[in-house]
């Protein structure tokens, strides 16, 4: 299907973003949208929503839709006239751009929007417009929507963890011969019915103090070699796949090796919810799970790889180390590039629960913890399809039935 073209600067008016220092920022709930996304919070917006902004400086393009009052960094270019089209088809319109060809920063990636009177874009129709932002919309919200009840999965977990290991609530209810609240008679019996005095301090009668050492391997990764790596292969975990969310994140520049580094490095291939710490330079103190579909994955250097040696300490580790790492942060050695050292986390001491508690923290938690690798997967697909469908249905190769 054929259709009119319009160059860019045409179609839509780009506008360059506001200087906003740091430390001219007052808090408040107001996003300040840099090149790559919310930079902070501000008490003043620029720019009414919805929004779409693409990044000008530093990394240029891309596209963000924001859908609250914002305040556009200088490092960014938004939309200031949406020329009666579609905003969300327009973020949609502007994530199907190479920009990267209109790159005239000799070292700092620069977008000049004065640039982009010879990129030509499709005029589809206000009505064909809004049905395909709103077939890929529903996507995305999806996304968004898993993402958002796997925060609260998170949540629940550490909550779990806080309550029966750090805080003993259902030891203490018991001591004041309270039934432990929203718990069930079965699982409360697991727990002891006092606390003892011990070198860490009062922790529940029968729990052994220990060292992490014993319980937890603390595996190290390896520094795979650029000249090995290859298009199509066995995945190789990096701390930058480490995202905010503590898990491992698939990206767009992921590298791999042959197959046969399989067996060749099978000392450091991933396990399914293998836990992972960064424990050098800047990223240190990211953690990140692998999950089950992000499996074969070789693990490189700059990591750390906390693997208990009871599967049922698989998902108490990660709460463990999760609070370890935070203890941890203020004592980070080294001058230029801050590291743990692996003494201080093999020594470490703790009041290590009964193993039939163990494994009923590990059924609980471990399925909020398998679920939220489930919609992690779906995410994954959902984003591929979306990013399939998307080039297909701005090109007109693909066409929605409007309403």
């Amino acid at each position: 299907m054929t259709f009119k073209q319009t160059p860019l600067n045409e179609f839509i008016t780009l506008q360059r973003g506001f200087d906003l220092p740091k430390g001219d920022r007052v808090e408040g709930d107001i996003p300040v949208v840099a090149s790559t996304g919310v930079g902070g919070y501000h008490n003043e917006s620029k720019v009414k929503a919805p929004g779409v902004v693409i990044g000008r400086s530093g990394s240029i393009g891309g596209g963000q839709y924001i859908t609250d009052d914002f305040w556009p960094l200088n490092t960014t270019l938004w939309i200031k006239d949406f020329k009666g089209h579609d905003p969300r088809y327009v973020y949609y319109l502007m994530r199907s751009i190479d920009f990267t060809k209109f790159n005239v920063g000799s070292g700092v990636p620069t977008l000049n929007r004065n640039h982009l009177s010879s990129l030509l874009v499709n005029e589809l129709g206000v009505g064909k417009e809004k049905c395909i932002a709103k077939y890929l919309g529903d996507i995305d919200d999806k996304i968004d929507l898993n993402t958002e009840v796997n925060q609260n999965f998170e949540l629940m977990a550490q909550a779990i963890f806080k309550s029966w290991f750090v805080d003993f609530d259902p030891v203490k209810a018991k001591m004041n011969n309270e039934q432990p609240e929203g718990m069930d008679v079965a699982t409360a019996s697991l727990f002891p019915e006092k606390l003892v005095e011990t070198e860490l301090g009062l922790i529940p009668e029968g729990w052994e103090v220990t060292k992490l050492s014993k319980v937890i391997d603390l595996l190290n990764g390896f520094a795979f070699k650029s000249p090995d790596y290859v298009k199509e292969g066995t995945f190789v975990l990096r701390t930058k796949n480490f995202d905010s969310s503590n898990s491992v994140e698939r990206l767009g520049d992921d590298v791999y090796l042959p197959d046969e580094f399989l067996e060749s490095h099978k000392k450091y291939l991933c396990e399914a919810y293998d836990y992972h710490v960064v424990m050098v330079a800047a990223s240190i103190g990211k953690t990140g799970m692998i999950y089950p579909h992000q499996l074969p994955a070789l693990r490189n250097q700059n990591m750390w790889c906390f693997r208990p040696k009871n599967e049922s300490l698989r998902f108490y580790t990660k709460y463990m180390v999760d609070g370890l790492v935070k203890l941890n942060m203020g004592l980070a050695s080294g001058s230029a590039r801050a590291f743990f050292k692996k003494g201080d986390f093999n020594s470490y001491e703790f009041a290590l629960p009964s193993s039939e508690l163990l494994t009923k923290f590990n059924d609980v938690v471990g399925n909020l913890v398998k679920q939220k690798g489930s919609l992690l997967n779906q995410n994954v697909q959902l984003a591929a399809m979306r990013d399939t469908l998307l080039p297909k249905l701005l090109s007109g190769e693909i066409e929605l039935e409007t309403k």
